[in-house]
């Protein structure tokens, strides 16, 4: 039996101009296909939604309502998946974080704290969607979770929320709040559905907003090691919380320096 890497790696030209291309979308894969053959995972990847309309219905919606049909039309045994963004290079070295949880059948995600007050706003911003249910701000996590099987009827459940609430749902997402997309209704319906959520696996191996903790950087005191404190310290790095046309740029830079280490 087998884990899985889930990576969205979808192309559309309408999104095009807005994310400088999908160039970056290589690194992604390329990083992922290594790391996959060296733990025995399978690498899966995203690239046809099936609603093609992804304008109205966005690929972050999509892949929650695809993903099981994907796998099965597989035919990979597999265990847990691990729903990620092609925003992302693993390192060369990183450990199976699956082995961190096996035998938890639980969710695991990674609690999102890198911008506190975009997250207040958006939480904020549903709060009627979802009938002033008393949201837990503490327990908030990143969308890029691991789940299996028995969860199928949670996403199910998600999937008819979303049509049932659709003309709501976008209203919100694209001219009221406009934090995001499904990941603040996602921990909505996770909390409202009494799931418990395992949120112990390290945050090295979901380094987000790389930015905004100066891990660009390294130690310029010491001026021993310039390696950057994400390459340095971190299991796998996320591209987000920037400029979008600027990932292709980051990645490629990032991909410069390490890349050698892949083949």
């Amino acid at each position: 039996m087998k884990n899985i890497i889930f990576l969205i790696a979808v192309r559309n030209k309408d999104f095009e101009k807005k994310y400088g291309g999908f160039g970056w979308f290589d690194y992604a894969i390329k990083s992922w296909t290594y790391w996959c053959e060296r733990n025995n995972a399978e690498l899966v990847i995203y690239e046809t939604p099936s609603n093609p309309n992804i304008k109205e219905h966005r690929i972050t919606w999509q892949r929650w309502f695809d993903m099981f049909d994907i796998l099965d039309k597989t035919g990979i045994n597999y265990d847990k998946v691990f729903m990620n963004d092609a925003n992302s290079i693993v390192h060369w070295n990183c450990p199976d974080f699956f082995k961190l949880i096996e035998g938890d059948d639980r969710i695991a995600g990674f609690r999102d704290t890198d911008n506190l007050n975009w997250i207040y706003q958006s939480v904020s911003g549903y709060e009627n969607l979802f009938k002033d249910f008393k949201f837990d701000i503490t327990k908030y996590v990143n969308s890029n979770i691991i789940f299996n099987k028995t969860h199928k009827s949670f996403f199910k459940d998600f999937e008819k929320f979303y049509y049932d609430n659709y003309d709501e749902l976008i209203k919100l997402q694209d001219t009221v709040v406009k934090r995001g997309t499904d990941q603040t209704p996602l921990n909505y319906f996770i909390q409202m559905k009494n799931m418990d959520v395992n949120t112990t696996i390290p945050w090295i191996y979901n380094v987000t907003h790389p930015h905004r903790k100066e891990l660009f950087s390294h130690n310029w005191q010491l001026n021993e090691d310039k390696t950057p404190f994400f390459i340095k310290h971190g299991r796998h790095w996320k591209f987000s919380g920037m400029a979008k046309d600027q990932r292709t740029s980051l990645m490629k830079q990032t991909w410069d320096i390490i890349g050698h280490n892949y083949e």
